[in-house]
């Protein structure tokens, strides 16, 4: 009797693993599905699609469905879905709203809690600290940006002039254009901003921001970078006949430079070449012997998942094969900029697809890293940036007083 009873036992706990082995596994083959949200072009979205089926062939019990915009739909709508809790599982964000949506760094899932699934060790800490808020991985950087000069290096050559690294240099080269009827830059209104905030750092050595993001500088020193934009204008430095990035200047024979971020240097590159000549990567203009550096970095874009995901971990695995997969980064290229990921850009460099401006700019980063300054997201809100390039621009073109214009600026703040 006790040995039928032992046996019933044994018989038991054999079927017990095995209806518990049987449910894992059907937990294991689950169909899991994964919102996918990013924006850009058609051939982004060509690519990435591609990249998708491709993960879920090698992912079965995981199915992807994709949402893709235009830049300015998607942060229109990513608003809108973030306010109704329904944002996407794995979704592209932009640096600056980390601090929009998640100031306590509670508003994006923790990575670090899902480094089981991602490849964390091809980012450096610094690289991690872009997305990390009160001690929480809420997002991982894509590539980085900053702005850097790029120029027409036909022109110099056929002028005999000098690409400029300071700020003499390049009103020295702005007053040898002015006799021409041209100018240096195209710029951004973003690409202004940074372009002021650089040469009054450099010049008073004093933060424009302080780290919370609010104004580190007085009313009257507002006015004194107004007065430089002003000059910038006045004097030809910047291509002013048409507010923010005119890339078609350079074909009207108007500008000899561009102020680009690093993922854009190939607009310039391709207008350049199709008329026949060759560009050339510029330096971070600089005051010598400055004490600050007075350019910034930032991530050019960053993926992160939903705080509340109900898959964590597909979306973890989906995330680390956009990230870090050399596949996936042969299809994607330099699209999104350079890869900060370590194997992403190790595929990119031993498959010889990275253009090579791209290339010098991020090796320029990388040089300059322990001097470029980590931004702050205030930097790249786009109020901010309107607000300043709008009122900057009516006092440079006299249609409002100094005062005015700092006021309002201040007002809208």
């Amino acid at each position: 009797m006790r040995n039928d009873k032992s046996f019933l036992s044994i018989i038991l706990i054999f079927l017990s693993l095995l209806l518990s082995g049987c449910g894992k596994k059907a937990e294991e083959n689950q169909l899991r599905t994964i919102k996918f949200s990013w924006w850009g072009s058609e051939s982004r979205a060509d690519y990435t699609l591609k990249g998708i089926e491709a993960f879920e062939a090698e992912n079965p019990s995981v199915k992807i469905e994709a949402e893709y915009d235009t830049w300015s739909r998607y942060e229109k709508t990513f608003e809108e879905d973030v306010a109704a809790g329904q944002s996407a599982d794995v979704m592209q964000i932009n640096f600056d709203w980390l601090d929009k949506y998640s100031p306590d760094g509670k508003g994006f899932y923790d990575i670090n809690t899902l480094a089981e699934y991602v490849d964390l060790y091809n980012y450096t800490l610094n690289d991690l600290d872009y997305g990390t808020i009160k001690g929480k991985l809420n997002a991982i950087p894509i590539a980085f940006n900053t702005a850097i000069p790029v120029f027409d290096k036909t022109f110099f050559e056929k002028n005999s002039l000098k690409i400029p690294s300071t700020w003499d240099e390049l009103f020295a080269l702005a007053k040898i254009l002015k006799q021409k009827d041209m100018y240096v830059f195209t710029l951004s209104n973003r690409h202004l901003l940074f372009l002021a905030i650089a040469w009054f750092e450099q010049t008073f050595s004093k933060r424009v921001f302080n780290q919370s993001g609010g104004l580190n500088i007085s009313e009257e020193e507002v006015g004194q970078i107004f007065d430089f934009v002003r000059r910038l204008v006045q004097e030809n430095v910047i291509y002013s006949p048409t507010r923010g990035f005119k890339i078609s200047a350079l074909r009207e024979g108007k500008i000899v430079g561009a102020l680009l971020w690093c993922n854009e240097i190939s607009l310039f590159v391709k207008e350049v070449e199709s008329l026949g000549g060759s560009a050339a990567l510029g330096n971070f203009i600089t005051t010598p012997g400055a004490s600050e550096s007075g350019w910034y970095l930032k991530p050019a874009s960053m993926y992160a998942i939903k705080k509340d995901c109900k898959n964590p971990e597909a979306a973890a695995k989906f995330l680390n094969y956009l990230l870090n997969n050399q596949d996936f980064a042969l299809l994607q290229k330099n699209d999104k900029g350079v890869p900060v990921s370590n194997k992403s850009l190790t595929a990119l460099m031993e498959n010889n697809q990275l253009e090579s401006l791209q290339y010098f700019a991020l090796m320029k980063i990388r040089f300059n890293r322990g001097s470029i300054n980590a931004m702050i997201p205030v930097m790249d809100d786009n109020t901010v940036i309107k607000s300043f390039a709008e009122n900057a621009f009516d006092y440079a073109d006299g249609k409002a007083s100094k005062a005015d214009s700092v006021k309002s600026f201040l007002e809208n703040w």
